[in-house]
């Protein structure tokens, strides 16, 4: 079985499910340290390096102008021959969509599309992954599922903080997917979106009618000290929420991917809402200090 993803995600799902010995290509922007060295696959157009405002501003002009966010490499994707290839239907503007996917599909290869926005989708898609590739699931997913319902357990009850995570600082842009539905399983109230509903521009007037009582500062693809430059960057609109905690994540590893490390994402907000809870390891969560 040969494997290549062309998008994090998918490499974290086929390593969670133990194919990490199977995959020979990788996106630029995989992570995961089974795939160190792998040759890479696609680049992106949008300079990761710049700062979140013009991140925004180049990604919008180049979507305005129809023009793609990623590119494949073919002749590369073609020599590799894969069995599967991983590539997602959810955000053009995060990853390799299935379109530009299923032009770079090399002959003989199996397309999957992963499309999880929840927990649910999560378990479809690790179900279809490992169906694909002869492997089993269940496992995993009953870990997964029982380590969610342990913290469900132990919030019972409580009275639900109001929270909010921004998933992009300037601008703002509210958590979304199965980013508010993280904050529910963690025992909290996610402001002005909810589970399922697509991420979106907000305006920090509106966040601050909304009252968060707390604040996660989660920005797509950026690490803990990445996330605590950019929280500090907006420290005036943060100081005017009135919140009683302001936190900085290592997104990337916690809520920017919906893959069994969101799991993980979701005990890492337990121990920020609850004091009896365990705290976050200081280098996937800390509070921000202004």
């Amino acid at each position: 079985m040969r494997i290549v993803s062309l998008i994090p995600s998918g490499t974290d799902i086929a390593c969670a499910l133990g194919l990490g010995a199977s995959i020979v290509g990788i996106s630029h922007e995989c992570d995961h340290p089974e795939v160190a060295g792998l040759p890479i696959v696609t680049s992106s157009v949008i300079d990761s390096s710049l700062p979140p405002a013009q991140i925004d501003t180049d990604v919008n002009t180049a979507v305005e102008a129809g023009q793609s966010l990623y590119i494949t490499n073919r002749e590369l994707l073609r020599e590799l021959n894969p069995d599967v290839v991983l590539t997602q239907t959810i955000c053009d503007v995060c990853a390799v969509n299935s379109q530009t996917a299923r032009a770079s599909l090399p002959p003989n290869a199996k397309l999957i599309n992963l499309s999880a926005t929840s927990f649910a989708g999560l378990w479809d898609d690790l179900r279809e992954v490992a169906h694909a590739t002869g492997t089993d699931a269940e496992p995993l997913i009953a870990e997964l599922q029982q380590r969610l319902q342990a913290v469900q357990d132990r919030a019972e009850g409580r009275e639900k903080p109001r929270v909010l995570v921004v998933e992009w600082t300037e601008p703002p842009f509210l958590g979304g997917h199965w980013v508010p539905e993280m904050i529910e399983l963690a025992g909290g109230t996610h402001v002005l979106s909810g589970a399922g509903e697509a991420s979106r521009r907000a305006r920090w007037d509106e966040i601050r009618e909304a009252h968060p009582e707390i604040v996660i500062l989660a920005p797509c693809g950026y690490d803990l000290q990445q996330t605590q430059q950019q929280g500090r960057a907006i420290k005036n609109e943060l100081c005017s929420l009135n919140v009683r905690a302001i936190w900085v994540t290592n997104a990337t590893a916690l809520f920017s991917r919906c893959t069994p490390a969101s799991v993980r994402g979701v005990e890492v907000v337990a121990g920020m809402l609850w004091p009896d809870f365990a705290s976050p390891c200081s280098s996937e969560a800390v509070p921000l200090e202004l």
